[in-house]
């Protein structure tokens, strides 16, 4: 069965990303820069940190590895390579010949290395971090439930003191990482409305995870403003994950059967936006300097209402089918 809550998690993560975030920068490219805010910036890490976890939580509840699991890690490796690193690519190569982002950051990028090393790709620094959280998912995501927390803890203290010695290691790398280890973690524990009452176990884990994150979060950060916008980040995970839960509970209500009419359309609707939804991340940029070069309306509310009505949907549409041409392609090789 389809868990849409979590396509509810992509869609919400996804859209505030696109359109507000990175959208404000077009918009008003030499001032009002309020989403460099503390908890516009943390929101932004709460979103990919929600993002993050879903995969975790999908891929551990799906792959189970090691003498008592099925999962062949080549073919992990495989699907994984094959569903996002040649767009991951392209995404690179046209943000490169854009002039978004530079030669070496591109070629860090590239290596998966920006995680490490300086200079990080804009907007793209997600992608290999995801990666390598794909690269450790075969030493965590067993079928004992001590093997994935011990594993879990061991990955997060070399990590964290790596950061510690070398600063240079992206605070976004430690704090998405360690969502996805929690996301893997709870795929066996919590099956959030059959096996307990509902919402009670996220509730408990949000506990336990918000005052781990933050410790970690406050001892290896650099600076505190940093450490202030991974707190809020942190917040912002469960907040999420909260708020789409209800979202998805409203939405898919079978009291009646209007409703479930309805709930097939708005699943659909769903489902679609949240399978095009890390092609759109990766692609949006160069979509914003197509539609900017095509008209750049001098009137902020204009520029909005273009960017939102008209281009935002046209994005929707094409990173839909960018995704669904490439899988086809793929699939038959």
């Amino acid at each position: 069965m389809r868990e849409y809550r979590f396509d509810v998690v992509r869609v919400v993560c996804m859209t505030y990303i696109v359109t507000y975030i990175h959208l404000y920068e077009y918009i008003y490219p030499n001032g009002r820069m309020t989403f460099y805010l503390p908890i516009c910036i943390g929101m932004t890490h709460a979103c990919l940190g929600a993002f993050t976890f879903v995969s975790g939580y999908l891929l551990g509840k799906k792959y189970i590895f090691g003498q008592q699991g099925d999962a062949d890690i080549w073919t992990f490796y495989k699907k994984r390579i094959l569903r996002i690193v040649p767009l991951f690519i392209v995404s690179s190569i046209l943000l490169w010949l854009i002039d978004f982002n530079g030669s070496k950051s591109t070629l860090n990028g590239l290596l998966c290395v920006s995680p490490f090393i300086d200079p990080k790709p804009r907007t793209l620094y997600y992608i290999p971090i995801i990666l390598w959280c794909y690269l450790i998912t075969p030493l965590i995501s067993r079928h004992r439930l001590k093997w994935r927390i011990m594993g879990s803890l061991v990955i997060m203290v070399i990590i964290a003191i790596a950061r510690y010695l070398f600063p240079s290691i992206d605070s976004r790398f430690l704090f998405n990482v360690f969502f996805y280890l929690v996301g893997v973690i709870s795929a066996p524990c919590f099956n959030w409305r059959i096996n307990i009452p509902h919402g009670t176990s996220i509730k408990i884990s949000a506990v336990l995870t918000f005052v781990i994150i933050v410790t970690i979060v406050m001892y290896y950060s650099m600076q505190f403003s940093n450490a202030v916008q991974m707190a809020i980040g942190a917040m912002g995970v469960f907040v999420i994950l909260f708020v789409c839960e209800g979202i998805s509970s409203l939405l898919f209500d079978n009291s009646n059967v209007q409703q479930s009419v309805l709930k097939k359309r708005v699943c659909q609707l769903i489902s679609v936006v949240s399978y095009a939804s890390m092609t759109c991340y990766m692609f949006h940029r160069f979509f914003y300097w197509s539609a900017e070069s095509i008209w750049n309306p001098s009137d902020t509310s204009v520029k909005w209402f273009y960017m939102i009505v008209i281009v935002f949907p046209i994005i929707l549409v094409c990173s839909y089918a960018i995704q669904k041409v490439y899988d086809n392609l793929h699939q038959q090789t």
